[in-house]
């Protein structure tokens, strides 16, 4: 029975060792495929794409922020509501100053 106690102890032992193994030696091997370039990606790797991607998004974001900021101002500026329309419009500064810096 001891004997029986000690095997199962041993493969226990064995099976969190290799599980701790591989869940460190995992996040390595995805952060190398991420950095590999692709023949699918015009040969960027993947990490190279999503931050193209990522820059992309954040350029239209500032060039949509930017014009519906100057279009609130204008409007403010027209229908002479700059004091009611402050807060939108720090807003909207505050969304420009985010994505466009």
């Amino acid at each position: 029975m001891d004997l029986g106690k000690g095997i199962i102890g041993i493969i226990g032992v064995a099976f969190i060792a290799a599980t701790v193994a591989y869940s460190v030696s995992a996040p390595r091997n995805v952060d190398n495929m991420m950095d590999q370039e692709m023949a699918s990606l015009d040969g960027k790797s993947i990490n190279e794409s999503m931050a193209d991607s990522k820059a992309e998004v954040r350029a239209e974001q500032c060039e949509r922020y930017s014009a519906a900021a100057a279009e609130a101002w204008d409007r403010a500026v027209e229908n002479e509501t700059i004091d009611r329309d402050a807060i939108r419009i720090d807003e909207l500064d505050r969304q420009v100053e985010r994505f466009c810096n």
